[in-house]
């Protein structure tokens, strides 16, 4: 018997908190700090714009595809359910495992860690470390008051990031002047098809990540509203809006600077752009939309990722009852009957956050230790359509992916071959991540054994 979770969590999210969500998540610093990494790797203006563009393209086709998958399985976790109906309950706990040991905490702690670092750098004193802790503990505190908390504040900090962005392309147009060149017409076509497969691939390696943070939506699935409805569009919309926020912003930033100087510039372009736009206080402007912009999407983590495991521990909770881990899932399957939120799982996460933030210590050891094993289960994720589709077909009214299957296919392509690039070039930091992840298998066959006898 599995827990009912309708008589505990409330669908209180709207389309306007989803969306929010979607974007809060993915809008953290990379755009201030990837277009310089991108300029090394281009020739052309039109360039730029094109891998920007291709990386939204390859997030929408996920994100379509989980619209489809996430309104079927509107529950809490839906992400752990996804997987769970499509491939067994065995991959079901490695996605819960993952998501609890790996996942959850690295995602988070990288997040924190460079809100950390910015926030030491900004006031010239105090530890990274114990400013990334103190922000994971605000959040927590928020999110444990109940989820029209969490999702009001994501709603509010998500429209003064987009609005602090939008000041500096509009500044670009009005108050700095444009400087950039015309391209060189022969930039295109240097290199030949074999030139332009190598950009492609380095540009999207380069750019992705930038939009990562857009499946986090599906943990808080069985408290969202209309979800059929709901969760499809508030996916495309936030996609769709943070692609073209991204595209908008390097115009801006080709605007005041010719391609060859975003290249000395690197993770610099961010301030130039501010600079030029507002004058000498352009520096601080660019600094505090960045603080904010990893403050919200550390916010959206908080929130999210704990609902993935209260979902997969209040299943778990009900096959061991009397049996191994019962008292393990029974905590992490507690919801508070006050504010109908998981509280136990809110208080896991933070602190195997605050774990994650003091043993890694930077933010590229913690992207190193989560990319693999997250988007391994991202891309069985997105596979799971090709197991539920009769299912979904056979619901009246239900949202289907439009596309397929190729809209699916296209999303598991790129994200394999990028694995494999992770894997060759960091294998140290994403051995440990992978190793965390397999233990998912022994755990998982002691609670088996335990169940069956």
């Amino acid at each position: 018997m599995v827990r009912d979770e309708s008589s505990t969590l409330r669908r209180q999210l709207g389309l306007a908190a989803v969306m929010a969500l979607v974007m809060g998540d993915m809008l953290g610093s990379g755009i201030f700090f990837t277009p310089g990494t991108l300029a090394a790797v281009a020739n052309a203006p039109f360039q730029v714009y094109f891998i920007w563009a291709l990386c939204g393209l390859i997030v929408l086709c996920g994100a379509l595809t989980l619209g489809e998958l996430a309104s079927l399985l509107p529950r809490a976790g839906a992400s752990y359910h996804i997987i769970r109906e499509g491939f067994g309950p065995g991959w079901g706990f490695v996605k819960a495992w993952m998501e609890s040991w790996v996942g959850a905490p690295g995602s988070t702690a990288s997040i924190a860690i460079v809100f950390g670092e910015l926030l030491s750098d900004l006031l010239g004193r105090g530890s990274p470390q114990l400013f990334g802790i103190g922000a994971v503990a605000l959040f927590a505190a928020i999110n444990l008051r109940g989820v029209r908390w969490g999702g009001r504040t994501q709603v509010a900090l998500t429209a003064i990031k987009i609005a602090g962005l939008l000041s500096l392309v509009f500044g670009s147009y009005f108050l700095a002047e444009r400087v950039m060149p015309p391209a060189p017409a022969a930039a295109a076509g240097e290199g030949g098809l074999l030139g332009f497969l190598r950009f492609v691939g380095l540009g999207v390696a380069a750019v992705l990540f930038t939009y990562d943070g857009w499946t986090d939506v599906s943990h808080v699935a069985g408290e969202v509203s209309e979800p059929n409805r709901t969760l499809p569009r508030g996916l495309g919309l936030g996609v769709l809006g943070i692609t073209a926020l991204y595209l908008v912003m390097n115009d801006a930033f080709l605007r005041v600077m010719p391609l060859d100087q975003m290249r000395e510039e690197g993770a610099s372009v961010g301030t130039r752009l501010a600079v030029a736009t507002f004058g000498n206080l352009g520096g601080q402007v660019v600094s505090g939309i960045i603080l904010i912009s990893i403050f919200g999407a550390l916010g959206g983590l908080v929130m999210t990722i704990p609902r993935l495991v209260y979902a997969a521990s209040a299943e778990y909770e009900a096959l061991t009852r009397g049996r191994n881990g019962h008292r393990f899932f029974n905590a992490l399957a507690y919801v508070s009957p006050r504010t109908a939120v998981p509280a136990t799982a809110i208080l896991f996460c933070a602190v195997l956050a605050t774990v994650a933030i003091l043993f890694f210590g930077t933010f590229e050891r913690l992207v190193a230790f989560i990319v693999v094993p997250l988007q391994l289960t991202n891309i069985l994720m997105v596979a799971s359509v090709f197991r539920l589709r009769k299912r979904a077909l056979a619901g009246q009214g239900q949202y289907l992916t439009p596309g397929y299957p190729f809209v699916p296919l296209t999303f598991i392509l790129v994200m394999s071959l990028l694995l494999v690039n992770a894997i060759i070039f960091n294998p140290r930091d994403t051995l440990i991540g992978v190793a965390i992840t397999a233990l998912a298998v022994p755990v998982y066959l002691w609670i088996r054994k335990g169940v069956a006898r």
